[in-house]
């Protein structure tokens, strides 16, 4: 094998190599409705496959800046989420500042198998100040045959 074979070789190695890794992550390209419920659709994939895995959701993978995967379980509370004190939260206790019973609106969307927006006022990570948001909603049946809510939303988002 010639020295220049094994160049090239390895080029098309390391370039599949970069290629693969900068397709395996599955936060939103772009801020728009279209592709949060697409990165929901997968995180749903995700949980109907292996359950809520929110060490799987806490990864890099799937979790960048404003983007984060929530999910509600069973035992209607909190399962999945990135700030800690979240975690474990029944869901009629997540409201907003202003008294929104967000968490009351997002199991309702997310109930018997129910998908679609939910519109609500809540912190972007790391701040106090909450500000318009909209999130894609999925209830679906993990693998070990109880209902989940997933969900994600974003700021700002474009149409």
């Amino acid at each position: 094998m010639s020295r220049r074979w094994i160049l090239v070789s390895i080029l098309v190695c390391f370039t599949a190599t970069i290629a693969f890794a900068a397709g395996a992550t599955h936060v939103p390209k772009a801020n728009t409705k279209k592709a949060v419920a697409a990165y929901v659709q997968e995180a749903a994939k995700v949980v109907q496959k292996s359950g809520p895995s929110c060490a799987t959701f806490a990864s890099s993978d799937w979790k960048s800046g404003d983007y984060y995967i929530f999910v509600v379980g069973p035992d209607q509370k909190l399962v999945c989420h990135p700030k800690a004190d979240m975690v474990g939260k029944p869901y009629d206790q997540i409201v907003n500042a202003k008294g929104d019973k967000v968490g009351e609106r997002i199991v309702k969307m997310g109930m018997a198998g129910g998908k679609g927006w939910v519109d609500y006022l809540w912190p972007k990570p790391g701040q106090t100040v909450e500000e318009p948001k909209s999130s894609y909603i999925m209830g679906v049946t993990g693998s070990d045959g109880k209902h989940y809510v997933v969900g994600a939303g974003a700021w700002d988002l474009k149409k």
